[in-house]
């Protein structure tokens, strides 16, 4: 699919706001993740720019992954049927509007 960065933006934008974990600005230099870690009050990793919407939407998927497995010693080889399906269910709830910007 060739969507925009707005569309993702739109379609992820209730996650984004509900996240205490993450935020994407938009900078002179391009988009950006920022990592926020609550109990230290700082930044977690140093931001990169995103490149392009697809790169957007991968990091957008892979936050989902990381909330859903964060009080868990597993990665996503190592998540549980249950993990999976919930990982799964979060990103479909987000994809399904996003796809549905394409059919409109």
């Amino acid at each position: 699919m060739s969507w925009t960065f707005a569309d993702i933006l739109e379609a992820f934008q209730e996650y984004i706001k509900e996240s205490e974990y993450i935020d994407v600005c938009h900078t002179k230099f391009g988009y950006v993740i920022l990592h926020y870690n609550p109990e230290t009050c700082d930044f977690a990793y140093t931001p990169e720019i995103i490149e392009s919407p697809e790169e957007l939407l991968q990091c957008l998927k892979e936050e989902i992954v990381m909330d859903v497995l964060q009080d868990t010693e597993h990665d996503l080889e190592d998540a549980t049927e249950e993990e999976r399906k919930e990982i799964e269910a979060l990103t479909g709830k987000y994809m399904a509007v996003l796809e549905e910007k394409t059919i409109l």
